[in-house]
């Protein structure tokens, strides 16, 4: 849910509301659930979910970076 939520405001012009939704996903789920949020459209998620990541504390970006390459959602 939360990834297509993303798309949506991705789409739109809500890029505040977006950055707003996914660092709160990488900051209070699991680096797994975070990464599972890229499902629906891995090359345009990932970077916005790393970006998040990145945001919070670099040990963060590499969890999250871990957790996608793990589902096969990033090389």
């Amino acid at each position: 849910e939360i990834g297509h939520a993303a798309l949506a405001l991705a789409d739109g012009t809500r890029h505040r509301e977006l950055r707003a939704l996914l660092d709160a996903c990488v900051r209070m789920r699991t680096p797994q659930d975070a990464a599972r949020t890229a499902a629906p459209d891995p090359g345009r998620l990932v970077p916005l979910l790393l970006t998040a990541a990145r945001g919070v504390s670099e040990e963060r970006h590499w969890d999250v970076l871990h957790a996608l390459r793990v589902a096969g959602l990033a090389a």
